[in-house]
């Protein structure tokens, strides 16, 4: 398989999971969420529906409430890609180009903020959380904080 069927298929995962998440955010009984189905999409199934159907029904949710959460502990910092995108930020903030973290989730938030601002509106997006971000996208976010850090004359390498 080449990547962009591999990519896409990891996207209809990712989305049909945000869709049953909603469905449990929202308290939605199996009767009720096949109605919404039926009536934001036309289809009885989530996984029946194509990349603009499960856009459709997530833009409806999110409407009516639901938000994506990252969980208690946080994103996965363990990643060398993420550790590096964070020791980059307080090198940021040390040079005074962003206000410097409260503590490690609001770093993880301030980058997040950031990195779907960079992402949205590339042919790399749209980044719904930094912890869906794959390599190719986390590559592209250091390369622009690097020159973030060149433009400001942050110490960062």
């Amino acid at each position: 398989m080449n990547r962009p069927v591999i990519d896409e298929q990891r996207k209809r995962k990712r989305e049909l999971g945000l869709i049953h998440m909603a469905k449990a955010h929202l308290q939605l009984s199996q009767a009720d969420y096949e109605h919404v189905l039926r009536e934001v999409t036309g289809k009885t199934s989530a996984a029946g529906l194509d990349a603009a159907g499960r856009d459709k029904l997530l833009r409806h949710f999110k409407a009516k409430g639901f938000k994506v959460r990252i969980k208690a502990g946080g994103m996965s910092w363990g990643d060398p890609q993420r550790r590096k995108l964070r020791a980059m930020w307080y090198m940021l903030a040390e040079a005074g180009a962003v206000d410097r973290p409260a503590n490690g989730t609001a770093c993880d938030a301030a980058i997040e903020a950031w990195a779907k601002r960079q992402l949205n509106g590339t042919p790399l997006g749209p980044l719904d959380a930094l912890r869906f971000a794959n390599g190719e996208q986390l590559r592209k976010l250091i390369e622009e904080m690097k020159r973030w850090g060149q433009r400001v004359k942050a110490d960062i390498a």
